[in-house]
C-alpha cells in the first residue's frame, strides 16, 4: 500500500512541475532555444531532478520549480557551448575562399607549365614525383646511362617548369590588372 501511494504522491509532484512548462519553456526561448529542445531539456531536468531526490544526504534549498528552471539554464548553457565549439571546429576545417582561389590558381599554372615541356621531361617529372621512383629505376626507364644523368635531368626539367610557371602567372598578373 505504501508503494502506490508514493507513486500517486510522485506522479502528483510531477505533474505539478508539468504546469510550470510554459513558463519554463518561455524562459528558455528568451535565451535562443527553440521549442522542441526546450522540452527536451525540461524532461532531462525532471529526471536529474528525481535522481536528486532519491539522493539521501541531498537537501534541496530552493522550489522544485526553481531547481527545474536552474537546470534547465544550465543544460541549455552546456548545449551552446558544445555547439558553439563545433561550429568553430567546422570554421577551421574549411579553408578561406581566397585560400581556395590561390591553391587552385597554383594548380592550374603548373598544368599549364607541365603541359608545356617536352614528353621526356614530363615522363621524368611524373615517375619521380608521381610514383616516388628512385633515380636509378628511372634512368633504366628512360635509357639514360646512369642516376647522375637522371639527376642532372629532372633539375632541368624542374628550371623548365620554373619558368612556364612564373610566365603564366605574369601572363595572368597581366590580364588581371586590365581594367575594363
Amino acid at each position: 500500500m505504501k508503494h502506490s501511494e508514493s507513486e500517486a504522491s510522485l506522479k502528483r509532484e510531477i505533474d505539478v512541475l508539468y504546469k510550470h512548462f510554459r513558463e519554463v519553456k518561455g524562459l528558455l526561448k528568451s535565451l535562443g532555444c527553440d521549442a522542441v529542445t526546450a522540452e527536451d531539456l525540461f524532461q532531462e531536468a525532471i529526471i536529474i531532478y528525481l535522481r536528486r531526490k532519491e539522493t539521501p544526504d541531498f537537501q534541496f534549498t530552493v522550489e522544485p520549480i526553481h531547481y527545474i528552471k536552474q537546470t534547465c539554464k544550465f543544460l541549455w548553457y552546456t548545449e551552446t557551448r558544445k555547439q558553439a565549439k563545433q561550429d568553430s571546429i567546422r570554421l577551421e576545417e574549411v579553408p578561406e575562399a581566397d585560400e581556395w582561389i590561390e591553391k587552385e590558381m597554383k594548380f592550374k599554372s603548373l598544368e599549364h607549365a607541365i603541359s608545356r615541356i617536352d614528353e621526356k621531361c614530363r615522363e621524368l617529372l611524373q615517375l619521380f614525383y608521381g610514383l616516388g621512383w628512385n633515380m636509378v629505376d628511372i634512368a633504366k626507364k628512360l635509357g639514360l646511362r646512369n642516376d647522375k644523368v637522371a639527376k642532372a635531368q629532372k633539375y632541368r626539367c624542374i628550371q623548365k617548369a620554373k619558368e612556364l610557371v612564373q610566365d603564366f602567372d605574369s601572363a595572368q598578373s597581366n590580364v588581371e590588372s586590365i581594367q575594363f
